[in-house]
């Protein structure tokens, strides 16, 4: 499409695709023809190069302290000096500073992750630095229970050599806390110069008393630095999981210059609508995508909306979907999406089935790739000097937003996520919002269960006399009766049981009250594989939290 003439408002509706020239072969609209890599090749490299190499040269050394030459004589010398520098008494000091810091250091630093609820890289480093620790004191540990495991696997006491493995353990700590707790940048390279020099100092101790070589020490440490390295590389990338101790809402992704610049082309390439910029919008309001206010080019008002999706909160959606099947059961569809792009798919098809079912929903613009695979945007029209009904003043005529509900009854569809950040009112026009939790087809009770929620947030402002009066004009005090049969604790959003609990009134009994009795309609639903599920959920946390307590004991680690 043309380029709207400065001063033009930019209409969600007038938003299509753009036909490329005929001279162009081009078939992807986005520009984005590879999927970016959520990690850095570089480092993935770098360290996985120094992972082979450390352990190629541990073979060597092996090899070649056997025999004399340049690198035993090296060995000697340095043995020789510490030897004499520091004295026996003080390496002896510092050797057991050393094993006592690499078992105490970890569990800090487990407690600052948990405490910020930074699970992914709380369960990238327990692992990590478990598993290197086990399998070093496995392969050399001389302790009862070292041994007792490795009779268990390899049905032998029989020692593996493994040249200062203490160091190895010692190293993956160091390296595993630099890089779960220290943000890229001068503090993470800060960090890594005080955990070098809290190897140097281990390092130097047991060189002195003469268990390690230099050599076997520096191949050591290369390789308990570069596995852990690698294992936060690829399972936790700083690109995907920042590290940061403000408390925010995860789904929230950084609109930093990158992401912003992709974005913007994308928006472009795709929907023809130039973008000056684009920044964060209702954050408190949104726990499951990232909202964007779009600020179109050439002085245009800024009218369009956009809701950003990536992995994470695909990863999210699927890990919500699984807790609520193990607390209520399956609420009626709410099976995982199997990707973003059906993730955001699934929202603008709802938006356009409302729209033209006549409810008052933000004109749908259209889905923009931004990364193949992995990040998309949906673009709708942004509803202007809208506020949250709460703030509106509830006149009757925004009570009568209850029409929007039986407009969702004649669509056939369900919002089920109808709480008060989710309904914008301007002047007196009421717009339903974020329908990415909409259903078509619902059962009765799921659609009933939108009623009983809009008039719980009316009621909060005009009393539930004043909207039971309003509501029999759209709705059968049967019907009414039977939307607050259904609902419960499980049916009302988070955001409006809070309002309520705060409100002080019984709300819900009021209703009921004043309504035709009717038996309470049973939600929950019981069957085998809930029941499957939760067992198989229970017994693998309980399988996880023992195999790294069994391998922090034998990495020497509790």
């Amino acid at each position: 499409m043309d380029i709207p003439p400065r001063g033009t408002l930019v209409r969600a509706a007038d938003v299509r695709r753009p036909l490329w020239p005929g001279a162009i072969s081009r078939r992807r609209p986005s520009g984005q023809e590879r999927v970016l890599r959520p990690h850095d090749p570089r480092q993935v490299w770098t360290w996985a190069v120094v992972l082979v190499a450390s352990l190629a040269a541990l073979v060597l050394l092996r090899l070649v302290t056997e025999q004399a030459g340049p690198i035993p004589a090296v060995d000697r010398a340095v043995r020789d000096f510490l030897h004499d520098a520091p004295g026996r008494t003080v390496a002896q000091k510092l050797d057991a500073a050393a094993a006592v810091g690499y078992r105490s250091l970890w569990v800090p630093a487990a407690l600052v992750l948990a405490w910020f609820a930074r699970w992914r890289h709380l369960i990238v480093y327990l692992g990590t630095v478990s598993v290197i620790a086990a399998t070093a004191q496995v392969a050399a540990g001389d302790a009862a229970f070292v041994r007792a495991v490795r009779r268990g696997v390899t049905e032998s006491d029989d020692v593996v050599v493994v040249p200062a493995w203490p160091v190895i353990v010692m190293a993956a700590v160091v390296a595993a806390t630099v890089f779960a707790l220290l943000p890229s940048g001068r503090l993470r390279r800060w960090g890594w110069v005080a955990g070098l020099a809290t190897i140097t100092i281990m390092a130097a101790a047991r060189v002195t008393l003469g268990p390690d070589s230099a050599s076997a020490i520096v191949a050591s440490a290369a390789l308990g630095c570069s596995t852990a390295a690698l294992a936060f590389v690829l399972l936790a990338p700083q690109r995907e999981f920042p590290v940061n101790y403000r408390r925010e809402v995860k789904a929230h992704l950084r609109l930093d210059h990158a992401r912003k610049r992709r974005i913007i082309a994308a928006v472009r390439d795709q929907l023809g609508v130039p973008l000056d910029d684009l920044d964060p919008y209702r954050l408190d309001g949104s726990a499951g995508s990232t909202p964007c206010r779009l600020v179109v080019a050439d002085g245009s008002p800024a009218l369009l909306f956009g809701k950003l999706y990536a992995a994470t909160h695909l990863r999210s959606d699927r890990w919500y979907k699984y807790v609520r099947v193990l607390c209520y059961g399956r609420l009626e569809d709410e099976a995982p999406f199997s990707s973003v792009r059906r993730l955001v798919e699934h929202e603008d098809y709802m938006l356009r089935l409302l729209r033209d079912g006549r409810v008052q929903v933000p004109e749908p613009g259209g889905v923009v790739e931004v990364v193949p695979g992995r990040e998309y945007l949906l673009v709708t029209e942004l509803v202007p000097g809208a506020v949250e009904i709460l703030e509106s003043g509830v006149s009757d005529e925004v009570i009568d937003a209850l029409t929007q509900i039986s407009r969702l009854w004649q669509a056939g569809a369900a919002h089920r996520d109808v709480k008060p950040s989710n309904i914008l009112v301007r002047n007196s026009r009421v717009v339903l919002i974020d329908v990415s939790f909409g259903e078509l087809r619902p059962s009765r009770w799921r659609q009933a269960v939108d009623l009983a929620n809009m008039m719980l947030i009316l009621a909060l402002a005009a009393g539930p006399e004043r909207v039971l009066e309003r509501s029999g004009r759209f709705f059968t005090r049967d019907e009414m009766a039977e939307a607050f049969a259904a609902s419960s604790f499980l049916t009302v959003p988070r955001q409006l049981r809070r309002l309520l609990d705060a409100d002080g009134r019984d709300l819900l009994t009021a209703f009921r009250q004043s309504l035709p009795a009717r038996p309470q309609i049973r939600v929950q639903r019981w069957s085998l594989i809930r029941v499957l599920l939760a067992v198989a959920a229970a017994v693998g946390a309980l399988l996880a939290v023992l195999l790294v307590g069994l391998n922090l004991r034998a990495g020497g680690l509790l």
